[in-house]
């Protein structure tokens, strides 16, 4: 909703940055009530879609009366959006139950199995003298998973988006799942520039899909982002800890798994009303104490690379965005891992390590009102984001923080959303993939689990999707519709085929409905 609403309006936003998520709920209400709705381009849904922000967030709206409903039992529902608050001069709560409960079947070579969602929890957010912010959320959770989320497990002993999960009844057959997830932070402003928060929890980067950067695709992890505004310019740094769930950590899970961790800082600004662009540098490291050098938030991470003379996985790159009138916004980004410029004139260099990102997002698809296209296409050459320690690379809690295929892969998607009416929501999703995996025990650069040193089979030479190539196509229909705020049921369907020459082709075809309440859809689109 709110990358269209910046779109039409023609301009970017320069109180926040659309290219970082999470948003914050204060930036989002004032950006909102500053559209002007009277101008044409936007539509009675559109304007619909803006209430709906402003009642999610109803105590930073200049409107007091927003969001206002019919309370129950005298003190809850009091506002649409929150089944219980207080709110007074010193400080406000907000709480609110989770749940998505759903079913359906999953068909295809597979075999015939039933499908389920059980998920229960509560969210908590609130402020302290408009100074001190906090949120929570935790879930508990019982899944069943279709097969190729059991592939993927299989592959790398990781789950997209959770952390730490049981196998109920170790049954790796049916991979049914039980888990909890809980993110948690608190928030401090001392200035209107200067903006910290610190907890468990996920960021994404990036105005696509997928971010080829950092992306909410692993487990929530610990980290202290900092981030500064002023005027067109945004500054964003993050210290991290992350789960390094590779090692082997001994008989019954008896130790801690081992930290690993990152420093990330993007700098990004809007170069004009229209274009932004951004750069960031990152590093990734462990296997010892976190080190004070990296706190520094305004120096080259690779210099402070060479100056203690460590072997850490630093990265740089490049996003942008550009909107093209009201209708379009292009946007990318790109990742260079390592560059030696005499070994990269040589043909397929294996250090030649770098990833990219190029999308468009059509608005009002062809005067089709309320009906948007995306589409984006990301690749990563082999071995990009690995390293040479499991502590390096790019991954957490066995899950890359990046794109979910890792690297050595080229991805077409095409995302269509439609809104016919206001409580309506259509998404049809099309995925079209080309990944090579390691085969005959020779690392081929797909997997960043492990260290591109070991079992590499050539030096030069290398492509994309080299190995065992295999080709993923990915259809998936939905739809939702909100009986009340935040209350919707969904229903979609999905149909999923991988099959390589030396891959016995799997055929998945999957159909979900269920109904949630101030819960979010993660469905791996792998």
């Amino acid at each position: 909703m709110i990358e269209r609403l910046e779109a039409k309006s023609g301009k970017l936003a320069n109180n926040f940055h659309s290219n970082l998520k999470p948003f914050e709920r204060q930036q989002i209400v004032e950006y909102v009530e500053s559209l002007d709705l009277t101008d044409s381009v936007y539509t009675k849904i559109d304007e619909w879609n803006l209430n709906y922000l402003k009642t999610d967030s109803w105590s930073f709206a200049a409107d007091t009366a927003v969001g206002s409903g019919k309370p129950f039992l005298k003190h809850f529902f009091k506002r649409r959006s929150d089944f219980y608050f207080v709110k007074n001069e010193d400080f406000e709560i907000h709480a609110s139950p989770i749940f998505h409960f759903g079913g359906g079947t999953n068909s295809g070579d597979s075999g015939n199995q039933g499908q389920f969602i059980n998920t229960r929890g509560v969210s908590i957010r609130g402020s302290i003298n408009s100074k001190l912010g906090f949120y929570t959320d935790f879930t508990e959770n019982q899944e069943s998973s279709p097969f190729y989320v059991k592939q993927y497990h299989e592959q790398t002993q990781g789950f997209p988006y959770t952390g730490f999960t049981k196998i109920v009844g170790d049954d790796v057959t049916r991979l049914t799942r039980d888990y909890v997830q809980a993110n948690g932070y608190i928030v401090f402003k001392p200035s209107k520039h200067i903006n910290l928060r610190f907890g468990h929890s996920k960021n994404f980067v990036g105005s696509g899909i997928r971010s080829m950067i950092l992306s909410d695709f692993s487990a929530p992890y610990l980290n202290l982002l900092v981030n500064v505004k002023l005027g067109r310019l945004e500054y964003q740094n993050m210290l991290a800890r992350m789960s390094n769930t590779q090692v082997d950590i001994g008989v019954n899970d008896l130790l801690a798994i081992p930290p690993k961790y990152i420093a990330f800082h993007h700098l990004n600004m809007n170069v004009s009303k229209r274009l932004n662009i951004g750069l960031f540098e990152t590093v990734m490291f462990g296997d010892r104490a976190f080190d004070l050098n990296y706190l520094n938030p305004i120096i080259f991470y690779r210099f402070v690379e060479g100056l203690i003379g460590s072997s850490d996985n630093s990265i740089v790159g490049a996003d942008f965005k550009l909107l093209l009138g009201k209708s379009f916004f292009v946007y990318g980004q790109f990742v260079l891992d390592e560059y030696n410029s005499k070994e990269s004139k040589k043909e397929g260099w294996h250090g030649e390590k770098n990833a990219g990102q190029l999308g468009l997002k059509y608005i009002d698809f062809a005067g089709l009102k309320n009906f948007d296209i995306q589409g984006e296409f990301n690749y990563a050459r082999p071995y990009t984001y690995s390293h040479f320690s499991d502590y390096s690379s790019l991954v957490n809690y066995s899950v890359p923080i990046t794109h979910p295929l890792g690297a050595n892969f080229k991805e077409f998607l095409l995302v269509a959303r439609y809104q016919p009416i206001s409580r309506l929501f259509i998404k049809a999703t099309f995925m079209r993939a080309l990944k090579g995996y390691d085969s005959e025990g020779l690392n081929w650069g797909g997997d960043i689990l492990k260290s591109y040193r070991n079992n590499r089979p050539k030096d030069l030479g290398n492509f994309v999707a080299q190995g065992d190539a295999r080709t993923i196509m990915n259809i998936r229909a939905e739809a939702s519709y909100m009986l009340g705020h935040n209350l919707f049921i969904d229903a979609s369907f999905q149909s999923r085929n991988e099959e390589g020459e030396a891959f016995e082709a799997t055929r998945n075809s999957l159909f979900n409905f269920g109904v949630r309440w101030n819960a979010n859809i993660l469905r791996p689109l792998l």
